[in-house]
């Protein structure tokens, strides 16, 4: 029997005073992640498919979300590259923590990867401001 050998990862995390059901419906409108100041002209298609702008060309995301177990995965498809995104919304308190697990998409090498997602790291503090300053969530 042959194995594939695990793929690079990258974990990324965000911790909120905001509760997680909060941030939870925050994240499963995709047009909220326009304040993360990464993607832009986000319009959800007749397919309930999400269709933007990002700084790679336009890209489409379909969610795969399960509210009751704070499960927010999507894929992301920008070009010729897939990405796999896990990402669970976790109850902390009377606050809650986002963790987005990324593998590297066959597309790229490792290079590649890590630079790719050195841009989410200002996406984070972009959402992070909405969730903590913005009152109308």
């Amino acid at each position: 029997m042959k194995y594939d050998n695990p793929v690079d990862v990258s974990v990324k995390i965000l911790t909120s005073s905001r509760n997680a059901k909060d941030v939870f419906d925050f994240f499963l409108n995709v047009k909220n992640w326009e304040s993360g100041g990464i993607i832009s002209s986000v319009i959800k298609d007749e397919n309930d498919q999400w269709i933007c702008d990002t700084p790679a060309g336009r890209a489409k995301i379909i969610c795969i979300p399960d509210k009751n177990c704070g499960i927010l995965d999507h894929t992301f498809i920008v070009g010729d590259v897939t990405w796999n995104v896990y990402v669970r919304v976790i109850p902390n308190n009377k606050g809650s923590t986002i963790v987005w697990t990324f593998l590297k998409p066959d597309a790229l090498v490792p290079e590649q990867f890590y630079e790719q997602l050195k841009s989410f790291d200002s996406e984070i503090d972009g959402w992070r401001r909405r969730l903590e300053n913005d009152s109308r969530l």
